[in-house]
C-alpha cells in the first residue's frame, strides 16, 4: 500500500497541513486537530485527492467557513478539504449570480445588494459560506437560500462533475438533498430581481439590525436546535429560566436562549453535554424532542498520529 501522506503532498501544489487545530477555523474556537488539512488549487488535485481517499480508504470532511460545525475534542480523522482556494470565485449576469461555494454568503449579498438586486437581502448577517448555506438551506426572516437557487454544480467522489436542476435539490426547512448525497458543491446559480435600491439597502440595515439585536456576540456555532414543526427552539428553552446555564466554558447565550457561546475556554464536551443537558430539559417539560442544527463530527479522544 502506498504511503499516503507522502502521495498526499506530491499530489498538491500547496503543502498539506498536519495536526492543523480546528479550533483556528470554527467560529465557536473549538476543535481538536485535522489529521490533515488540505487546499486544492484545481478540479485536477481534488479529484486525484478522492482517488487516493478511495484508494486508502481515508476518510473525507469537506470544510466551509466552519460556522455551524462543533468539532469533537479529539479532532478529525482522515484528510479535510478547505476549497477556498478551488471556489472562490463568483460572477454577475444580469439578475443572475454564479458564485462558488467558498464565497461568504454576507459579501454576495453585499454585492448583490451593490448592483440594485433583490433576493439575498434576508442573508445580512448569516455568517458563513454559501456552500454552507446550500447544505443546510439557510434562511431568515420567512425567506431561504433554496428559494433562488436555479441550479448547482457538484462533484461525486467518484471525481465526476454534473450539475443538479432545481427540482433535484430538495430543499426544505433547514435541508438540501446534500445531506444525503456524497458530493461536493462547487458552485451555484441564483436567480434575483431588480429592486429598488434604497428599498433593498433599508432591509439590509433593519435586517443586520434585528440580527445584533437577538444574537450574541460571544463565539457560537449559530442556532444549535433547529425549531420543532409550530415552534421555536428558542423561546422552548426561554420559558424553562436556563439563559446563562453553564457547563465548564460553554452557556446558553443571555441572549438568545437557542445559541450556545464559549464564555472562555469551552471544550466540545462542555458544548456536547450542555446540549444533552438542554433536550432532557426540553423534553421533560413539554415532550418535544430537539433535534440539532449545528453539525457535529470528529472522534472524542485525541487521536495519536502514525
Amino acid at each position: 500500500m502506498r504511503d499516503w501522506k507522502a502521495e498526499l503532498s506530491r499530489i498538491l501544489s500547496r503543502p498539506p497541513l498536519w495536526d492543523e487545530p480546528m479550533s483556528e477555523y470554527t467560529s465557536m474556537g473549538i476543535g481538536g486537530p485535522a489529521e490533515c488539512l488540505i487546499f486544492p488549487q484545481t478540479y485536477s488535485e481534488l479529484q486525484s485527492i478522492l482517488s487516493l481517499a478511495k484508494e486508502q480508504r481515508l476518510p473525507l470532511f469537506i470544510l466551509g467557513a466552519g460556522t455551524n460545525l462543533l468539532v469533537r475534542d479529539g479532532g478529525i480523522k482522515g484528510i479535510v478539504i478547505n476549497l477556498s482556494a478551488l471556489c472562490s470565485d463568483f460572477s454577475f449576469l444580469q439578475q443572475r449570480l454564479f458564485a462558488g461555494v467558498a464565497v461568504s454568503l454576507p459579501y454576495l449579498t453585499k454585492k448583490a445588494i451593490e448592483r440594485g438586486l433583490k433576493g439575498l437581502e434576508f442573508a445580512t448577517g448569516i455568517p458563513g459560506s454559501l456552500g454552507g448555506a446550500l447544505y443546510m438551506n439557510a434562511g431568515a426572516h420567512g425567506s431561504s437560500v433554496g428559494e433562488l437557487v436555479l441550479e448547482a454544480k457538484v462533484m461525486d467522489y467518484e471525481g465526476n462533475i454534473k450539475t443538479l436542476g432545481r427540482q433535484e435539490l430538495g430543499f426544505a426547512y433547514r435541508h438540501s438533498c446534500f445531506q444525503e448525497r456524497d458530493e461536493i458543491i462547487l458552485s451555484a446559480v441564483l436567480e434575483l430581481e431588480p429592486g429598488d435600491g434604497p428599498e433593498i439597502r433599508y432591509l439590509q440595515q433593519r435586517n443586520s439590525q434585528e440580527r445584533l439585536a437577538k444574537q450574541p456576540s460571544l463565539p457560537s456555532a449559530g442556532s444549535i436546535f433547529r425549531n420543532p414543526p409550530g415552534l421555536a427552539a428558542g423561546k422552548l428553552i426561554d420559558d424553562l429560566g436556563v439563559k446563562g446555564l453553564k457547563i465548564g466554558g460553554a452557556m446558553v447565550s443571555r441572549k438568545h436562549a437557542n445559541f450556545i457561546v464559549n464564555a472562555g475556554n469551552a471544550t466540545a464536551s462542555d458544548v456536547l453535554a450542555l446540549i444533552e443537558l438542554l433536550r432532557d430539559k426540553v423534553r421533560s417539560a413539554y415532550h418535544v424532542e430537539l433535534e440539532l442544527e449545528v453539525k457535529v463530527i470528529g472522534v472524542e479522544r485525541a487521536m495519536v498520529s502514525s
